[in-house]
């Protein structure tokens, strides 16, 4: 292979060279950001709103009422 062979082959292969760019470390940030931008976006579209656990008013008095649960009993 003489020198024009090579000139050619290194223009032909010039993108498929396994030299990591420069900038890799703001790549893999910017994917990072990116993923974590989805993540927030995507649980705030497709999340069912919560609503408050219901409680019964027999047990909110209970609760509430000082007298109003009779005492555990050892016998």
């Amino acid at each position: 292979m003489n020198q024009r062979d090579q000139q050619l082959l290194d223009k032909q292969l010039w993108g498929v060279s396994p030299r990591a760019p420069g900038n890799r470390g703001i790549l893999g940030f910017v994917g990072l950001a990116v993923f974590c931008a989805g993540v927030v976006v995507g649980s705030l579209l497709f999340t069912p709103p919560a609503h408050p656990p219901r409680a019964s008013w027999r047990a909110l008095a209970a609760i509430s009422a000082p007298t109003g649960v009779p005492r555990a009993v050892l016998r």
